[in-house]
Order: C-alpha cells, then structure tokens, then sequence
C-alpha cells in the first residue's frame, strides 16, 4: 500500500497527494489513506438524467452499467482498504439526488438504488447511518484529542458543516468527535476491520493548496509513546499483600463485564431498531419516514430500499413496487400521488405496485386519529391502481409479525395485500382473521 494519500471527488495539492476524480483508475486499495468528498458522486449520474431521449434505451442501460460498476468497485476497494489497516477520510455531505437504476437479469428487472455513499464498506453499523442535510458552523468538540478535531480547528472561524447524523440513537460503536449545538454528530470515527472510517465537515480552504495543507495534516504521523518496561518474570515472588487476590477477583469480574458489555450492547441495538419502528407513527415529514416505514416493510420480507425525496424502492417474490412516504398534521392530500405519478411515468413499462405510505394526523394517539386520506388522493388511487398504506394498520402489521416470527404465511399474506390493494389496505383484517383462525 502506497504512502501517499488519495484525495477522489476534491481538489487538493500537495506534494503527497494524488487528486483524482471520483470515477478515475486509481485504486482505493492500493493507497493507505483516502479522502472522499461524496459531493462529487451524484453527478456521475446526471447525464444519464440529462441525457433524456437523446439516447437509445441501450445507451442508457450501458451508462447505468458503467455507473453501477463503478460503485461496486469502489465499495469493494473500500472494504479491502480499511481490512488492511487503512483510514478513509469522508466529507459528511447530504444524499444528493439519487437515482433509479433498473437491470435486467434472468430473473428480470431489478431496481438498484444509488445515492453519495453507496461506496460505502458493507458494515452493520452503516447500513444504519441516517444522514440530513443541515447548515452550520457552531461545532462541539467531544474529542479534543482527536486528529479529525485537529482538522476542524485547523480551519478556524471558516469551519462550516452542510450535513448532520439523523440517528436518534448512536450506534455504539461510533466514537463521537463533534457535535452541533443540537448534540447531532458531524464528526465521527467508525472502525471498520483494522481500519478507521472518519466522517469530518468538508475542509474549508482558500485554493486546492491550503486544502491539501490541512488534509495531509491530518495524516501526518505524530511520535509514538515511549514503550512501558516490561513485567519481569520474578515479580510474581515478591507481590505485595493481598495483591493476588485482587489480580484473581479482578479477573472474575473483567469475564463478568465482557459478558454483560456484550448483552448490553445487544439489547441496546435491539431496543433501538424498535425505537425507530415506532417512529413511522410520529414522523412528521416524508423524509422521516422512509427510513423506518422501510424497515417496517422489511420485515414482511420485502427488500426495501430507501432513496432520496421519500422514495423507497420495493421486491418480493410477489411482484415489486415503489413507495413515496407522506407525513401531515391532517389528512394526507394529493401532493404525494402526483410525485409518485412522475416516477412512475418514467417507466411506463415496468410491472411497478404505486403505493403511499401515511402518517396522517401524526400529532395524535394512533387510536385518536381519523380516515387517513382525502376523498380526492382515494379517486386519485382508484385511476391509477395506487395502494393507500397507513402507518397505523403498518405499525399493527409489524407487531403481529415480531409476535409470530416464524409465520411466513402471515408476511406473505401481508404482502400480497399490499401490491394487490388499489386504494385503502385494510392489514389490520388479514391480522385478525389470521388470529382468529388460530384459536383451537
């Protein structure tokens, strides 16, 4: 692995840099430090956008190829990378504008889903990372210590940052290096085999030479501690009063701890993969929702993958399906159909189930609340085959299937609603019949 650092996606100079674009041949792996801007992601995509019907359908799909190629490599130079020991240093940007690319294979079409840190290394912990764009400069340190807060205070008063971690929870394996005022991270170190993964706001700098200054500052080697004298082998002949006894209870409660830290650590993941559950009852705005509303349609066994603008992108065995999430104080209106309606007008073709997922009166009791949508998004649904999915009856499908796991019959049933319901999907019926047809 070189020394030098690889800078994909932003403009830095600096006699130990190689700046290149995101796209370029150079190799992630081959490099022990990387810096990556995600800025620089979407817009390998927007010709594809932009090219519109100036290009053939299969000059389209072999744009999206490449695209799609592109990240797979990446991701994969990225997890080779930090296995090894490497750092990668990541600008924290919003999601940008992603994009719907469909493939065909032997069993079909198949909808990936690309956004800015689609790169990203398959570890547990950033399947789970929720980003939103937010502006600021009024910065927290946590970790004073740390060589990424080194960095932001390197830049002084120009220190800003354009995005922040939505997690409600922190994964536990996050070490926090900054904060907003609001307590939200924008700086983080996630270590991912023997490697870091440090999220920093983007550098701000003059010109391309001041940013490549600050970056390899931050890569800079400092001195290691002095090594401690090693134990002599004698010492055990000549320990003091009762320290032998200490050493054994110690060890006793050191095994004791690692078996509650483990327990711990599981039953916090747990409970907050419930917490966000919940949230699909008091989101407030589409965005909100999509993250947990497609976690909730996971565990129907749907592959539920959220996009940007409220999107989230749904398989099955049964069929597929694309649903935009809609959160109001009120009912739910007509605003979320149409946006279903343009993506679904750009592939006419493609057997796709419309489906809008509700949080209507989201301020109140689940119990308290009226018919979740308008008279008008109803005849709307019933014209264009749209399902109409309130949180309410998903939120009660969810807690029948974690009191059932094992009932795949149940999930299937459930889906099977979901894509064949045009209009309202009454989930809380096959629930009940399902119950009732269990009883002796």
């Amino acid at each position: 692995m070189s020394d030098r650092i690889l800078v994909l996606g932003a403009q830095a100079a600096h006699e130990s840099i190689d700046a290149v674009p995101f796209d370029a041949a150079a190799s992630m792996g081959a490099y022990r430090h990387v810096v990556v801007d995600p800025l620089a992601v979407p817009a390998l995509w927007q010709h594809i956008r932009a090219s519109g019907g100036a290009l053939s359908g299969q000059a389209r799909a072999d744009l999206a190829n490449r695209v799609v190629q592109l990240m797979r490599r990446r991701r994969q130079e990225a997890t080779e990378l930090l296995r090894d020991g490497g750092t990668i240093l990541c600008f924290l940007r919003p999601l940008g504008q992603p994009v719907n690319v469909v493939r065909q294979g032997p069993g079909g079409g198949r909808t990936t889903v690309l956004h800015s840190y689609s790169w990203l290394p398959e570890e547990p912990s950033l399947a789970r990372l929720v980003i939103t764009g937010s502006q600021g400069a009024d910065v927290r340190a946590a970790d004073g210590a740390h060589p990424a807060w080194g960095l932001i205070e390197a830049q002084g008063s120009a220190a800003r940052w354009d995005a922040c971690v939505a997690n409600e929870q922190v994964d536990p394996g996050w070490h926090v290096v900054a904060t907003d005022r609001l307590g939200r991270l924008i700086a983080f170190e996630v270590c991912v085999g023997e490697g870091r993964l440090v999220f920093v706001p983007p550098v701000a700098a003059a010109d391309a030479s001041a940013r490549g200054e600050l970056l390899a500052g931050f890569f800079r080697p400092t001195a290691p501690a002095p090594e401690a004298t090693p134990r002599p082998e004698w010492l055990g002949g000549v320990l003091l009063p009762g320290q032998g006894k200490l050493a054994e209870r110690l060890e006793e409660l050191e095994s004791e701890i690692e078996r509650l830290e483990t327990e711990f650590i599981d039953l916090r993941a747990r409970h907050a993969r419930l917490a966000d559950l919940n949230r699909v009852l008091y989101a407030s705005q589409g965005a909100e929702l999509a993250g947990p509303a497609a976690h909730a349609l996971g565990l129907l066994d749907f592959e539920a993958e959220p996009g940007d603008d409220s999107f989230i992108a749904l398989a099955c065995p049964e069929g597929r399906g694309l649903a935009v999430a809609a959160a109001d104080e009120a009912v739910i209106d007509s605003d979320p159909y149409w946006a279903l309606m343009g993506r679904l007008d750009e592939r006419p073709d493609e057997p796709v189930r419309g489906i809008i997922v509700g949080n209507a009166f989201c301020t109140d009791p689940p119990d308290a609340r009226g018919a979740p949508f308008s008279d008008l998004l109803r005849r709307g649904a019933m014209h264009r085959d749209v399902c109409l999915l309130s949180t309410v009856e998903l939120h009660r499908a969810v807690e029948a299937v974690l009191r059932a796991p094992d009932d795949a019959a149940l999930r299937q049933k459930l889906r099977e609603a979901i894509l064949g319901t045009t209009g309202p999907c009454d989930l809380v019926a096959i629930i009940e019949g399902t119950e009732e047809s269990a009883e002796p």
